[in-house]
């Protein structure tokens, strides 16, 4: 950051600061839409969803994990092996699939569109509604995307 830039940096904190504003940015948000998420700091009890829905890549262990108290969300993490520039994010179906669980193919899932929650930085993304609908953890690890399967809860 040259010094013309860096000035202009700090009076504006300044700035924000004088006046009593707060400012917040999630550490963990890369460019993530949070509006895009549908739970924003759901907090219960996580599982893992195996069956090819979570999956090891390039030394990490990524889950999808399913909130188990009410059943409602599924989130991303990276539970080992996670790297500096390492991006995650949780996608999910637009397409329910009310009478059916379990793992769903690529083309079901996308049929009618989806949505992405994320990517993050961090070790875990924000919620996305999953009661009937298809979710999969992605990342992009050392430039490469990877994803589980879609599973539908």
């Amino acid at each position: 950051m040259n010094k013309s830039r860096m000035g202009r940096a700090i009076a504006a904190s300044a700035v924000l600061i004088g006046s009593g504003a707060i400012v917040f940015v999630p550490a963990s948000a890369a460019s993530a839409t949070e509006d895009d998420c549908d739970g924003i700091a759901v907090i219960g009890r996580f599982r893992a969803v195996e069956s090819g829905a979570s999956f090891d890549f390039r030394g990490r262990r990524v889950e999808l994990q399913n909130e188990s108290a009410l059943d409602r969300y599924s989130r991303a993490e990276i539970k080992s092996g996670r790297q500096s520039g390492d991006r995650l994010w949780v996608d999910r179906s637009f397409r329910s699939f009310p009478d059916f669980k379990g793992i769903v193919s690529d083309q079901n899932a996308k049929r009618d569109g989806w949505k992405m929650c994320g990517p993050y930085t961090g070790s875990r993304t924000q919620s996305v509604y999953n009661s009937n609908y298809a979710a999969r953890a992605c990342g992009e690890f050392d430039g490469i995307t990877k994803c589980g399967k879609w599973y539908v809860d």
